[in-house]
């Protein structure tokens, strides 16, 4: 998560929200936050219930894995990115690129 720490003011300038979903409970978000400052929210999907709903519409998602959405201010998915592994982490650059050639719109 420490690509979207970096780039999270470019996401903010191109009026975005990051909201990270984990499939962890409240209690090891906590823990995690006590240690680590993140500008953006961090939500449980303990179970992965919500990402199993996903499941249904994209059969790549790893039920387990972080998931990424961007939303704009009125609150619609403009960029998602569901990961294959607990480790992995979305390149900021695509959907940078996709948000900048909405804002053109």
């Amino acid at each position: 998560m420490a690509q979207l720490c970096r780039d999270y003011d470019s996401f903010q300038a191109l009026n975005t929200e990051v909201l990270v979903m984990v499939p962890n409970g409240p209690f090891m978000i906590g823990r995690f936050l006590a240690f680590t400052k993140m500008p953006y929210p961090i939500l449980s999907d303990k179970g992965s219930k919500v990402a199993g709903e996903y499941m249904q519409l994209k059969k790549f998602i790893a039920i387990g894995t972080p998931t990424v959405f961007l939303l704009d201010h009125q609150g619609v998915i403009r960029y998602a990115h569901y990961a294959t592994s607990v480790i992995e982490e979305p390149d900021n650059r695509e959907p940078l690129r996709v948000l900048r050639e909405m804002s053109l719109v």
